[in-house]
């Protein structure tokens, strides 16, 4: 974005730079100074001219958390909630060194990640600006926490739902100042009101702040005034060193571990009901579908369901499809309902006509029926992972944010899959007294594929985390750091369960049956148990091991008195 020139210049009002702050009359901007929108989906202006934010001066700020203190007082919140945190940054070392304090709430961006990633449409921006939180709306999702870079939205454990800074507006609109300004003994903290146009002109120059995430992210209206002569990039937080794993999300492991063997094994059924039905038909192989598709339905209506338990309201989580126009969340819900949808009726087809043998498929207009709902099964199961990978795809999380995300999820689809149809092969040849020569050749493909699979998303990742740990960028570089110190027994653990499930496929890639029918299927689920266990793991680490964006925090103290 580059606004003119006249766009940069003074405003009508005592909202410019350089004036005492008003929270009465909001500044209107000249004639001369147009509005200068960037197109970005989910922008929220809506036909304001001016913007009340935070304008914090970093020159002031003695650190005494007396803001932290009103504001929690003010809102009612129970400790571990905090909606204004104060943090420190330091440079130089001993004895030359400096440290300075950062005192900050909500920065109400005019392109507030957490608006437009809400599912649900909970965030509502008023005409002074402030992007206010709807409590009564939120299903407590926490994606927002997740989209913000600055760590603003935050789950209030005991409402179950996400609350955060609203710059006091209720006090506001009685002609009082915000808690924290009110509070602040150095008049670090005031409110001011400016015209947009001249956020949209300074706020890479006014939004800045040492080790702090980019203004370009979401366009934040705060404007921080640093002490003179100050060389931000000299600077560091102070928490820095100190990372620690974040939630691990246990329902969204089991949500996205299990769509996702849903999807590889419906890609595998698919791809069989089309080889059987232009090269051969095969009774045997045809029967192994009928079986396997209503499996794998009920496994991606259990993951479904799971992925409920995430949310503070699941009573409310039918609003989840309201935002779609600019939230991933809400698409991926669309688009893995209308994968099972569509997996629920080509599953039924199979087990109908297949499995159970009731009806012809000739009833329901045969073959070429069956397979365009497959097809379609396939089409809206690429949607919805892709969907579902695109959550984790923010920037204010950076070892999510890249198209590594996105192969991981498409990755464990293509080795689980085939995976399951051998264990349902098996169990066809073992219960319904099919040869099991017959199903040979299909079972070695599956094999082969899920081997070639494995070992392609390991090295991958093995090299992708081994750029992190050479990047320049913090966040990146400390998640590396901790999948290979924190978690390296369970890296360990991970690496021999997969090893011994490589192991196991070796029997179905053989032409030769060397084992008994009940042998082979004992060995087929452990073989899936254990590609399941460590696709749980690599959940797990990737959950656990990312480092988001923030502003600078605190040095924790652990009970036991060890810095953590």
């Amino acid at each position: 974005m580059n606004p003119s020139s006249d766009t940069k210049q003074g405003c009508c009002g005592g909202g410019c730079s350089g004036s005492k702050p008003t929270t009465e009359a909001p500044a209107k901007p000249c004639e001369s100074a147009p509005v200068d929108r960037p197109d970005i989906v989910g922008f929220r202006t809506e036909g304001r001219e001016s913007q009340t934010r935070f304008h914090f001066h970093m020159d002031l700020c003695i650190g005494c958390h007396a803001c932290e203190v009103a504001c929690g007082e003010q809102n009612n919140l129970p400790a571990e909630t905090q909606w204004r945190r104060v943090g420190e940054v330091q440079s130089g070392t001993f004895p030359d060194t400096q440290s300075f304090f950062l005192s900050s709430g909500c920065n109400h961006c005019l392109d507030a990640a957490c608006a437009k990633g809400c599912p649900v449409d909970a965030y509502q921006v008023n005409d002074k600006g402030i992007v206010i939180h709807l409590d009564d709306v939120c299903i407590g999702c926490g994606y927002c926490t997740w989209n913000c870079p600055y760590g603003v939205p935050t789950m209030q454990t005991d409402r179950r739902i996400v609350t955060k800074c609203d710059l006091c507006h209720n006090r506001l609109e009685d002609g009082q100042d915000p808690a924290c300004v009110a509070a602040c003994p150095a008049g670090a903290i005031e409110v001011e009101t400016v015209a947009i146009a001249q956020i949209f002109a300074e706020h890479m120059e006014n939004g800045v702040g040492p080790d702090m995430p980019a203004p370009n992210l979401t366009i934040p209206s705060t404007k921080i005034t640093l002490p003179e002569g100050m060389d931000v990039a000299a600077f560091t937080k102070v928490d820095q060193p100190f990372v620690k794993p974040e939630h691990p999300h246990t329902p969204l492991i089991v949500m996205t571990v299990l769509t996702q063997l849903g999807f590889g094994g419906f890609c595998t059924v698919f791809m069989a009901d089309l080889i059987r039905t232009f090269f051969f038909d095969s009774a045997a192989l045809g029967h192994v579908l009928g079986w396997l598709a209503p499996t794998l339905m009920g496994i991606v209506a259990l993951s479904l369901g799971a992925s409920t338990l995430h949310l503070g309201r699941p009573i409310h989580a039918g609003r989840a499809m309201k935002n779609w126009k600019s939230s991933w969340l809400s698409r991926e819900v669309l688009g893995l309902s209308a994968f099972a949808g569509a997996a629920m009726v080509y599953a039924l087809i199979l087990f109908v006509t297949e499995g159970l043998g009731l009806l012809d498929i000739g009833v329901i207009g045969g073959s070429a029926v069956r397979l365009i709902i497959g097809f379609g099964t396939v089409i809206c199961g690429i949607a919805g992972i892709y969907c579902s990978s695109m959550i984790y795809r923010v920037p204010a999380r950076p070892a999510w944010d890249s198209r590594k995300t996105t192969i991981d999820f498409f990755d464990v689809a293509a080795i689980l899959g085939p995976a399951a149809f051998i264990v349902a092969a098996m169990v066809a040849t073992l219960i319904a007294g099919h040869s099991i020569g017959f199903l040979t050749g299909a079972m070695q493909t599956a094999a082969l594929f899920a081997a070639i699979a494995f070992v392609f998303k390991h090295t991958k990742n093995a090299y992708i985390i081994k750029k992190w740990h050479e990047s320049d960028t913090h966040e990146l570089k400390a998640s590396a750091e901790m999948r290979i110190t924190h978690f390296f027994r369970l890296r360990m653990i991970r690496n021999s369960i997969g090893i011994a499930g490589l192991l196991a496929l070796i029997p179905f890639m053989s032409s030769t049956a060397l084992l008994s029918a009940v042998g082979l299927l004992a060995i087929a689920l452990l073989m899936l148990m254990l590609f399941l266990a460590v696709s749980f793991i690599n959940r797990y680490i990737f959950f656990v091991s990312v480092v988001p964006r923030n502003i600078p925090g605190n040095y924790v103290v652990a009970s036991k008195g060890e810095a953590h």
